[in-house]
């Protein structure tokens, strides 16, 4: 038998997947400073890898070197530290694209970093998701490919990526639709939704994203393509079959997230959404 999407088994199950998206961080971890300020946190070993490669280690802190450095001095800096832990191995999937360094999600930019070190210094990144919302009703979903790294053969947003240095959230989401559905600015119509936040171990370190979910009114008639070879599948289900699916554990935990974000701001009696 079918079970209704009440407002409380929303609330459950976000409650479930929040205690995986956000734990505590480790006490023995040194925390990541820049310019002055904690944007991140380091596993041990990376921590001595980097002292006195730029970055001094002490007090429960790895300190960037960066003392009358500018914003320009501290990207090379820490350049120069990604290079040093890509030639011992210590960081993996190096994308040759950088990522804004922040304090806080707002905050000025303090520096640029390679991608694929941002995890493995704990340095806050910021992305974007999409729930598609076909004409038709209901959700287009979209199967992520096998030979993904991270979460490969998962059930995914239409439209989710990360936003590079010096990109808007918006221009992200429009480019990231274009390359994995194949939608242009006229096939949708994209509003705000809540701002999730995951904090978490990863294989390469630590995690810590903020989520900006974006809910999308597509065009009647639009048929999403994946134009870069990282989706298997799109499908459109129902709110119940999505849930369900979520439950059954076939979506990332970002993508569960991001959907339940607008389905607890669609259902009465549900919670708002916001951050996890």
């Amino acid at each position: 038998m079918k079970r209704a999407l009440s407002s409380a088994r929303l609330a459950a199950l976000r409650q479930q997947l929040e205690a995986r998206a956000c734990t505590p961080w480790p006490t023995d971890w040194p925390r990541v400073i820049v310019a002055g300020l904690p944007v991140g946190l380091a596993r041990p070993d990376i921590a001595s890898f980097l002292a006195g490669r730029g970055f001094l280690l002490a007090g429960g802190a790895l300190r960037l070197d960066d003392s009358a450095l500018d914003a320009a001095a501290r990207s090379a800096r820490l350049a120069e530290a990604a290079s040093a832990l890509r030639a011992a191995g210590l960081t993996h999937a190096w994308r040759d694209e950088l990522l804004d360094v922040r304090a806080t999600p707002g905050g000025p930019v303090l520096a640029t970093l390679e991608r694929a070190v941002c995890r493995s210094l704990g340095i806050a990144t910021l992305a974007v998701h999409m729930n598609a919302l076909a004409a038709e009703g209901g959700l287009l979903v979209a199967r992520r490919s096998a030979s993904k790294k991270i979460d490969p053969g998962l059930w995914d947003n239409l439209v989710g990526g990360m936003v590079p240095a010096g990109e808007s959230p918006e221009a992200a989401l429009a480019r990231e639709a274009w390359e994995e559905a194949g939608l242009r600015p006229g096939d949708f119509r994209a509003r705000a939704g809540g701002l999730i936040t995951v904090d978490r171990a990863v294989p390469e370190g630590w995690m810590r994203e903020f989520i900006q979910v974006y809910d999308a009114d597509l065009a009647p008639g639009v048929a999403p393509v994946n134009q870069d070879g990282e989706v298997d599948a799109i499908e459109r289900r129902s709110p119940e079959a999505v849930i369900a699916g979520i439950e059954a554990g076939e979506f990332t935990l970002e993508s569960a997230l991001a959907t339940l974000d607008w389905l607890m701001r669609e259902t009465p009696g549900a919670q708002a959404g916001g951050h996890a």
